[in-house]
Parts: C-alpha cells; sequence; structure tokens
C-alpha cells in the first residue's frame, strides 16, 4: 500500500483513511469492543453474508444488525479471533482479507475461516459491505477486476 496520497490530493487522503477505519474496527472487534467496531457505519449500512461461514448467509441493516451477525463468533466459538490477512484501498471502498480462528464450543474441535470483504464509504461512514468467499469474487465487486 502506497505511504500516503500527494498534496492536495483529497481523494487518495479519504481512501487511506477508509482503510483506517476498518483496521479501527477489526482491533476494536478483537478488544471485544463491539460498540467501537461498528461505530463509523452509517446507521442505514448493510451487509450482506454470503454464507461463507455456514448458515450465516442474509443481510443485516444497521450497526445493529452487524452486530448480530458477528455476535454467533462469541455463541459457536470460545477463544475467536479475527486476523487480518490484507487491506486493499479501492477509493470509496476497502477490500478486506481475513482469517477467523477459533475452538468449536460444543465439538472442541479448532475451526478456521478465510473471507473476503468489500467495505463502501459514503461521507467518512460505511454504508455498505459483502462477504466473499474468494479475493477474485471480492477484487472485482469493488471494481479492481474484470
Amino acid at each position: 500500500m502506497e505511504s500516503g496520497p500527494p498534496p492536495g490530493d483529497t481523494g487518495r487522503s479519504m481512501s487511506q483513511e477508509n482503510v483506517e477505519m476498518i483496521r479501527r474496527a477489526f482491533e476494536a472487534y478483537e478488544r471485544g469492543d463491539l460498540d467501537r467496531a461498528v461505530a463509523d457505519m452509517a446507521p442505514d449500512c448493510e451487509y450482506i453474508a454470503v454464507g461463507t461461514v455456514p448458515g450465516h448467509a442474509g443481510t443485516y441493516r444497521g450497526p445493529e444488525g452487524y452486530k448480530e451477525f458477528v455476535a454467533w463468533l462469541a455463541e459457536e466459538f470460545s477463544n475467536a479471533h479475527a486476523h487480518v490477512d490484507a487491506l486493499i484501498d479501492a477509493g470509496d471502498s476497502v477490500v478486506v482479507g481475513a482469517t477467523l480462528r477459533g475452538r468449536g464450543r460444543q465439538s472442541g474441535i479448532p475451526a478456521t475461516f478465510t473471507f473476503w470483504q468489500v467495505w463502501t464509504f459514503a461521507d467518512g461512514k460505511v454504508v455498505h459491505g459483502q462477504g466473499f468467499a474468494d479475493k477474485a469474487e471480492a477484487l472485482q465487486a469493488a471494481g479492481l477486476r474484470t
């Protein structure tokens, strides 16, 4: 990733801030601070989960809806962690590659899920997010590949 925008390039500066917002959200999730993790979401933000994790597909609305979506991790897994593997600046969007790790509460078996997301911004807030099973789909959705 580039170190910073050229002088006067406010578009590039804003897209770098978008990347930092997503980084902060994942860091807050790791600390268990879900309120902080969703603090930069617009009230009408929408997240579309595509079922990368079986049984968790659907559309979640608003910060509270997204908190509902991620709450299942604590219910299903002990010691659940999300590690950001990639953050890709795509202008008004940020592409995230991440890995979830935890131990099944019922089975005791370690589980790992790799997933991709595209988060879209408007007016300094997250307005849309979508999960993807692979990087190519996420990059295409963000307009980085045809």
